[in-house]
């Protein structure tokens, strides 16, 4: 399904001479559920942000069923209707909704459509729907970041991937997140996250380790 080969990414202006990612080659397969550990700086958001088109490798390829996604037309719809990426932090607009969040990157990628039943399904999934009409500072950390897996959840991505998302939430509502992620695998959606909290890799299906760049299968 989604195949990195030979992924490299350098940062002109760092002052470390090795590659942020350094040669990384991966395969994602439907309903794979792959985590991704190793110490901050070892490149795993950089990583994540080339898989999901934010930067650009400097060398390799990034491919979903066989077709180069810097080379595909309109690749930012492809790519919102695919592939799903929930970052690190909230990065919810403080001044919309919860129901304005969820419709914002859609916008953003130009799809148009009547998304209120979807709005409904994906808030329900993360036991939020009576959230619907709230702003974000109404609502914790936990229900923030479940709010964050909705909006991914908005197009039925193939593939979603989260950059720490159990970061700065206590046991109960860290578990009630990878919970979350259980049952969307379970439903079909490949997921790809990189964790520092090594309690929850049982949820995983496979488990890879990056440091300085290098990507290994544990």
């Amino acid at each position: 399904m989604l195949e990195l080969q030979n992924i490299t990414k350098y940062y002109k202006h760092s002052v470390n001479s090795n590659p942020a990612v350094n040669h990384v080659n991966l395969l994602v397969k439907e309903k794979d559920f792959i985590s991704v550990i190793g110490p901050s700086g070892s490149g795993k958001s950089t990583l994540f942000h080339i898989i999901t088109g934010l930067l650009k490798p400097s060398e390799g390829i990034v491919a979903l069923d066989g077709k180069e996604l810097t080379t595909l037309k309109k690749k930012d719809i492809f790519l919102a209707e695919q592939i799903s990426f929930i970052m690190q932090g909230q990065n919810l607009l403080t001044n919309f909704t919860v129901e304005d969040n969820l419709y914002f990157p859609l916008y953003l990628a130009g799809i148009k459509g009547d998304y209120r039943e979807r709005v409904r399904e994906v808030l329900e999934l993360v036991g939020l729907y009576g959230a619907v009409s709230s702003y974000p500072d109404r609502l914790s950390g936990g229900e923030l970041r479940r709010i964050a897996i909705a909006r991914a959840l908005m197009q039925k991505p193939r593939i979603l991937i989260a950059d720490e998302p159990t970061s700065n939430l206590d046991t109960a509502n860290a578990i009630k997140v990878m919970e979350l992620f259980r049952k969307i695998n379970e439903e079909g959606t490949a997921l790809l996250i990189s964790t520092h909290d090594e309690r929850f890799l049982p949820y995983s299906k496979s488990i890879y380790r990056m440091e300085m760049g290098n990507l290994a299968l544990l």
